[in-house]
């Protein structure tokens, strides 16, 4: 179980959520303006688009001040927590990777592709990396991620690998943090 002194990386705002948040204003917007300009079903009409443009990027912003915890490090070791439902900032309450800082080789910011944007993961390679198997899913992982990694990782948006090293230096010195977001260059290297 967490202990008092546990550190907590929470969800934080990203892009997505202000455009979903602008999106929903200039729908709200757009209704008030027809139904002023339209007949006189228009209000009711425009007072329920209004109310869903507002509700739906509103109970975004909601979910994410609750701060929900994506990871969490302690002296007993690292959790990871998946999201319940993808973008919607909710989390599960059992963690999806526990494991001891005896086990941590290393913790892993990486880019899952994910439909049209890339989507920020955090995960923990274990000491002893197991065999990838056939069934193994590699969808959206990038060659340069390993399969032990992508398995022990959750989504979670806004931290610098800076951050989060910090974080983890507060309990053991061994992990090192390491950020892969961007591919190894492929270009040769120029010999003199």
């Amino acid at each position: 179980m967490p202990g008092s002194d546990a550190a907590r990386i929470a969800d934080r705002p990203h892009w997505r959520d202000a455009a979903a948040t602008a999106a929903g204003t200039a729908l709200a917007v757009g209704a008030i303006v027809a139904a002023d300009a339209g007949t006189s079903v228009g209000w009711p009409v425009a007072i329920t688009v209004v109310t869903a443009a507002l509700a739906w990027p509103g109970s975004r912003w909601k979910r994410l001040s609750a701060r929900p915890v994506a990871a969490e490090f302690d002296r007993g070791g690292v959790r990871l927590y998946r999201e319940t439902s993808a973008g919607r900032h909710t989390r599960a309450v059992r963690p999806l990777v526990d494991v001891p800082w005896s086990e941590v080789r290393g913790i892993y910011l990486w880019r899952k592709r994910d439909g049209l944007f890339p989507v920020t993961m955090i995960g923990v390679e274990p000491v002893r990396s197991d065999p990838r198997r056939p069934d193994d899913d590699r969808e959206g992982v990038p060659a340069h991620v390993s399969t032990s990694i992508a398995r022990r990782s959750v989504a979670c948006s806004g931290w610098s690998p800076a951050r989060i090293e910090a974080v983890a230096r507060r309990f053991t010195v061994r992990a090192r943090v390491v950020d892969l977001r961007k591919p190894p260059s492929k270009r040769p290297r120029k010999v003199y």
